[in-house]
């Protein structure tokens, strides 16, 4: 079980953090290529909370190679070096090691939402329905965190915005074609 201590020990501004209104501070998230990092793209827009005075980031990171894999990382350094709030389109399961919960259901599969309780353990809960499109997804993600522009609205992802329009996916394209 992933547990971090920072938060056990700040959880109520942890909760206030997580709880309370946030803005992000731009109309896009611009998803490009990161220098030394050739797995994942990245964009970070910057966050302000409606109470507290904070650093806060907006992560967004998708896979080179499968634009359909992506997560969403609120990160506040005043707090931890690790996201205080995730989202995960894909990937492998998480467990969430709790005896209150049956062990048939600790399971939890992607998409889902990640979040600490008052130990600092790490609990992920199921997204209700799954998303494929990457926009669609950064709404229930702003639903859940809390998280708008101004008017309930959100931001909007652009995946290599100067790059050539072509959809990334490790999908075989030629899949149904039978080859004689």
């Amino acid at each position: 079980m992933s547990v971090v201590p920072t938060i056990r020990s700040k959880y109520g501004f942890y909760r206030k953090l997580l709880r309370e209104h946030k803005y992000v501070l731009r109309d896009t998230v611009d998803v490009v290529k990161v220098t030394g990092q050739p797995t994942f793209l990245e964009g970070k827009v910057a966050v302000s909370h409606s109470d507290l005075d904070a650093e806060i980031t907006l992560s967004v990171r998708v896979k080179s190679n499968d634009h359909d894999f992506f997560r969403f990382e609120l990160q506040c350094a005043e707090l931890s070096e690790e996201p205080f709030f995730q989202f995960q389109s894909d990937g492998c399961a998480h467990r969430n090691a709790d005896e209150t919960i049956p062990l048939a259901e600790q399971r939890v599969t992607t998409p889902h939402f990640s979040q600490y309780n008052q130990q600092g353990a790490n609990v992920t809960f199921k997204m209700g329905t799954p998303e494929d499109d990457i926009n669609r997804s950064m709404l229930y993600f702003c639903q859940e965190a809390r998280l708008n522009l101004r008017d309930d609205e959100i931001p909007l992802i652009r995946i290599l915005p100067n790059a050539l329009p072509l959809h990334v996916t490790q999908k075989d394209p030629n899949s149904t074609v039978l080859f004689l």
